[in-house]
């Protein structure tokens, strides 16, 4: 049975490298994707995928291609939906050993996200099942939550720093998930980068929260290569994939 996990919080919290560090952690247990719902896209970097390298492109640029016209001209006619599909299953899904990958991606034309969001939501629910763990990790603020890219969950862990404003913003994200019916099973607390000290007393009243600990920084590592191949004189950036080094042990 598939299991789904997303981080949220504010921006700059941890959030990208909790999923990171949690992918690092479930990779040998079973099929896992990663989705990066958030438009920002950093979490392809964070595991060690190169988009552009690997001809890959976010669902956000996929509908980009389509609105330019940039088309096998094998679909031209086709129905949007089956264009969108067609290229998704070429240039949208990574399939790696440890891992597969999607994102939203940054929107190149003035609207809304509604149109990308609504592609994430059917894509989410037609994938799902073929994976032990779905990862999602969640853009900044509260928005996302209402435009209900998937209906259930099974835990949510909210990472903050030493704001208030960062408590008050878990507080919402919880009464938001119940208010429209996001079904989820547990919430946590994690203390980010930023949250010196570990978890905060729980807030006054039945917060529901469950406190899973804090981030670290454990060593720079690449989640999809045991080693890489350097021509002379390069460099590999080192990416903090492993994050979650000092988190309590939390059955997922």
């Amino acid at each position: 049975m598939v299991k789904k996990i997303a981080s949220i919080g504010r921006g700059g919290v941890g959030k990208t490298c909790f999923i990171a560090g949690l992918a690092r952690v479930l990779a040998d247990h079973g099929p896992l994707l990663l989705i990066d719902a958030d438009p920002d896209q950093n979490l392809a970097e964070a595991v060690g995928i190169d988009m552009g390298g690997e001809g890959l492109k976010s669902i956000s640029s996929l509908l980009f291609d389509v609105k330019a016209g940039r088309l096998d001209p094998r679909i031209e006619k086709a129905p949007l939906a089956q264009k969108v599909d067609y290229l998704l299953s070429r240039q949208g899904l990574y399939e790696g050993d440890r891992f597969d990958f999607f994102s939203l991606g940054t929107k190149w034309t003035e609207g809304c996200y509604c149109q990308p969001n609504n592609i994430l939501k059917g894509l989410i629910g037609r994938l799902e099942a073929g994976y032990r763990y779905v990862l999602v990790d969640s853009p900044a603020g509260l928005e996302h939550l209402n435009r209900r890219i998937t209906v259930s969950l099974d835990d949510i862990f909210a990472i903050i720093d030493a704001s208030k404003k960062a408590m008050d913003n878990a507080l919402r994200a919880k009464r938001i998930a119940e208010e429209i019916r996001i079904s989820f099973g547990r919430f946590f607390l994690v203390a980010g980068h930023g949250r010196p000290g570990g978890c905060p007393a729980a807030p006054a009243g039945d917060s529901g929260f469950e406190c899973a600990g804090a981030l670290a920084v454990v060593g720079p590592a690449l989640l999809q290569r045991e080693d890489v191949a350097l021509e002379p004189g390069e460099h590999v950036q080192p990416r903090p994939a492993a994050c979650v080094g000092e988190l309590r042990e939390v059955d997922v």
